[in-house]
């Protein structure tokens, strides 16, 4: 494999800029430093020529992606298809994983200046920090937390919601629990605030009651809490015909916890989650989900990316994915797209 920019750069002990201005001849370097990358440049076999447009333009087509955890399936899904989608442009990927939380966010950040650019799941730096950035790179934000400064891409979150709802009283359901919900004052995810306002809406709409007793409040979203909600409403002798929950790793947990007590789903009560994992076709029954376009998630991230770079000045964009239900044995049986009413 011949090398690059950044071998040149790792092995001089600078930045990949400071190796462009060395094999360009440009001012703004000093004889030590432009000793040591031309001797990088001699011990790499590096060749300026091959990669010429590269170093004109300053661009490593290279662009970081960070979310914030690959234990979760639905990160690393998308993960995969924005890596995929990058390669169809022939863009490296430096990957990091920031924390459930969003900790890790400026430190990855602030440890890659040198990328084109970087696709980012926002949950934990404060909106004044992701601006100061994105004045200074080019930055792409996903999920549900708005930036009107920084272009976005998320899913339709509210239409989601609502053909669950709608979905749910076509099937006569009205005892309708909800996992994930989000509560003032306890830190969650940016998407179950989004999806819980939703639900609100959507029950009001079709004319349904959300009884409060069949909220559970959870910060994380992966099966084990979805199993420890639904014990919760069990011991407490909650009377519910369906369940929603906020993500597919909850509805999986869920699942689980329903056939440990002899709870038979659908017949008893009817299962739906959010995200449409690989997993979830697997399931046993299989679950009915909301299923965003990961597909189109991707080439859009990468797309508004890839302007973001070439026109820093562009007005923002956010572009929000469409979403279908797909309703499968865990409510109805079938795997075809519910229609939207």
């Amino acid at each position: 494999m011949s090398a690059t920019l950044f071998d040149v750069a790792a092995l001089a002990g600078v930045s990949t800029k400071t190796v462009s201005r060395v094999v360009n001849a440009e001012p703004g370097v000093s004889p030590a430093t432009r000793e040591r990358v031309l001797a990088a440049v001699a011990r790499t076999g590096y060749s300026p020529n091959a990669s010429a447009r590269s170093l004109r333009t300053g661009h490593s087509n290279t662009i970081g992606l960070a979310v914030p955890e690959l234990a979760q399936p639905f990160f690393a899904e998308i993960a995969d298809r924005i890596a995929a989608e990058a390669r169809r442009h022939n863009l490296a990927v430096v990957l990091g994983v920031t924390g459930e939380r969003g900790q890790g966010e400026a430190d990855f950040l602030a440890e890659h200046p040198d990328l084109d650019g970087t696709i980012m799941y926002w949950q934990g730096m404060e909106p004044e920090q992701v601006t100061a950035f994105a004045s200074r790179h080019a930055l792409v934000l996903l999920g549900e937390s708005r930036h009107e400064a920084v272009d976005r891409v998320a899913m339709d979150n509210e239409g989601g919601i609502d053909l669950v709802v709608s979905h749910l009283r076509a099937l006569g359901r009205t005892r309708i629990a909800a996992l994930g919900v989000s509560a003032p004052g306890r830190w969650t995810h940016a998407a179950a605030l989004t999806r819980t306002a939703a639900l609100r809406m959507a029950m009001v709409r079709h004319r349904l009651t959300l009884d409060e007793r069949l909220t559970v409040v959870s910060s994380e979203w992966r099966p084990v809490d979805g199993a420890a909600a639904v014990r919760s409403l069990l011991e407490r002798g909650a009377d519910f015909d369906a369940i929603i929950a906020f993500n597919d790793a909850l509805a999986l947990g869920t699942l689980h916890e329903l056939a440990a007590a002899g709870i038979r789903v659908p017949e008893d009560v009817a299962v739906t989650g959010i995200d449409n994992l690989e997993l979830s076709r697997y399931a046993s029954p299989s679950l009915t989900t909301v299923s965003p376009n990961l597909g189109a998630y991707a080439a859009d991230a990468v797309s508004l990316l890839r302007q973001r770079i070439a026109s820093p000045q562009a007005p923002v964009r956010t572009v929000i994915e469409d979403v279908v239900l797909l309703a499968r044995e865990s409510s109805v049986g079938g795997d075809t797209p519910w229609p939207r009413a």
